[in-house]
């Protein structure tokens, strides 16, 4: 008995987490890659499946590109 509703608690508790990485510019309509992939223009909100560390590019005609590595972390 104990073993099916503790199979009960953890089907319960396995509820849906949306992991979102948010992108902004000043001015925004830049471009945005993430590991080598366009994903649409700022400012945006992406879905990603793993924590880890991400590559994402930012480019405007008329601006330097920006090229940064960033860390997506569990939550405690």
């Amino acid at each position: 008995m104990l073993l099916i509703l503790l199979g009960m608690f953890l089907i319960a508790s396995t509820g849906c987490i949306r992991r979102k990485l948010s992108v902004t510019s000043t001015p925004s309509g830049a471009l945005v890659w993430v590991n080598d992939r366009e994903v649409g223009r700022t400012p945006l909100t992406v879905d990603f499946t793993h924590y880890g560390t991400y590559d994402v590019r930012i480019e405007r005609e008329g601006m330097e590109p920006v090229m940064t590595s960033q860390k997506a972390s569990a939550p405690v």
